[in-house]
């Protein structure tokens, strides 16, 4: 503080002498001799606060130096006396073990050991020596404070946005619940590898993350290396989410896609199985002459049932596709989902469909579009544990450089204020 106070005071005079400069002319120099004089009050206030407290902090360090010296020889003193009452007990425990087997003479028990009692009476004067001390430290300590206050108490007003960045400078438990999500996040996205559905939590922890790295980042106590770390990590996150829920889309189609296919294949089956029947009928409903209305009317009521069962069998077909059991899958086509049971039988089955109806392009198209969208998803969560892994294994690797780097970038958002 000494240092930062004769630098603000060289820099005030420097900035007053610029000001009263007579060898500049013109409009500028009107301007530039304001902006000096203005800058060079506002240090000159600096330069007095930092001085003033200076002064405070030196004459409490010499105080605090003192009290230290007495909690220091109470502490001694108090050791000096355990070890003769120490050593004194270990000399009754020999005097018993003599007198052991001589009951009838018993030794003195009320009257103590006049260097014991002694002993006994320094620990309890140094316990109240170092009470005393402490006190002392704790009203002086409250004095200093005080008048550091005053000193700061001044025409020199911190801004809103820096009464923010002192806040979160101050708010440990900030950087504290950080870490706790991070780890948290990073367990929860393992166990995410099994249990898919818990995926979200490691998202919202992950969010939980970036929202105080981004205010201790913005405020000037943080690294915006952080951020960009965060953000890539949420990024990678959104993209494996949208990622899934493309081939929970590509397969819901499929599925659509195929129903109508199976419809028309087996109604045109059943349309080819009882094309001569539903001919003859035609033909009948048709035909007068000797034939009677009656007759008519029933080959109308049978060609109009076998135009059903059609369209009935069609829909059963439609409905078998719709309905059928989701396809299981092997370890390895588990594991290639990262884990995710659910996105790994959707992805087998839009191969199904496409294999089952090899010649359509539309579900060719989806097979190839759900492969894409799983290396999506691959990819998303190795380059998010990646990041990770690095992150938190980097200070070991690089002995603590890496912490380093990221803090040479650090700086806080620029906001308007007095400074």
């Amino acid at each position: 503080m000494k240092k930062i106070a004769e630098y603000l005071r060289t820099q005030a005079a420097a900035l007053t002498a610029m000001a009263d400069a007579e060898n500049l002319k013109g409009d500028y120099a009107d301007e530039l001799a304001e902006n000096a004089r203005g800058l060079g009050r506002k240090l000159d206030l600096a330069e007095d606060r930092y001085r003033e407290v200076k002064g405070h902090l030196s004459n409490w360090s010499n105080e605090l130096e003192e009290f230290q010296k007495r909690a220091d020889k109470a502490l001694s003193d108090a050791k000096e006396a355990q070890r003769t009452i120490d050593s004194r007990a270990n000399q009754q425990d020999d005097k018993s073990a003599l007198h052991k087997k001589d009951e009838e003479k018993p030794t003195d028990s009320s009257k103590e050991d006049p260097v014991l009692k002694q002993a006994k009476e320094d620990i309890e004067d140094a316990q109240k020596r170092l009470n005393t001390a402490e006190g002392d430290y704790r009203e002086r300590a409250s004095h200093f404070a005080s008048k550091i206050r005053a000193s700061i108490d001044d025409d020199m007003k911190d801004s809103f946005w820096n009464d923010v960045k002192g806040w979160v400078a101050d708010a440990e438990w900030l950087g504290n619940i950080a870490d706790w999500a991070s780890w948290a996040a990073t367990l929860v996205g393992v166990v995410a590898i099994f249990f898919p559905a818990v995926g979200v939590i490691a998202l919202a922890l992950t969010a939980v993350v970036a929202a105080i790295h981004i205010v201790q980042a913005v405020t000037g106590n943080g690294s915006w290396f952080d951020v960009v770390m965060d953000l890539g990590a949420l990024k990678m996150a959104r993209n494996g989410i949208k990622a899934a829920k493309a081939i929970k889309s590509l397969q819901q189609n499929s599925r659509k896609t195929a129903a109508g296919l199976a419809k028309d294949s087996a109604t045109a089956r059943a349309a080819q199985a009882n094309a001569g029947a539903r001919k003859t009928a035609a033909r009948k409903t048709r035909k007068r002459g000797g034939t009677s209305s009656r007759n008519r009317e029933r080959a109308r009521a049978r060609a109009l049932r076998l135009e059903a069962e059609n369209r009935t069998a069609g829909k059963k077909a439609s409905n078998e596709v719709r309905d059928a059991e989701m396809p299981q899958i092997t370890a390895q086509e588990k594991a290639s989902a990262l884990g995710d049971a659910k996105v790994g039988q959707q992805v087998k089955d839009i191969k199904k469909w496409r294999d089952t109806y090899p010649d359509n392009t539309g579900l060719a198209e989806n097979a190839r579009q759900a492969e894409r969208h799983k290396d999506v998803l691959q990819g998303s969560w190795a380059a998010s544990t990646g990041l990770d892994a690095a992150d938190k294994s980097a200070d070991y690797v690089t002995d603590g450089e890496y912490s380093r780097m990221k803090d040479r970038m650090t700086a806080p958002a620029p906001m308007t204020s007095q400074w």
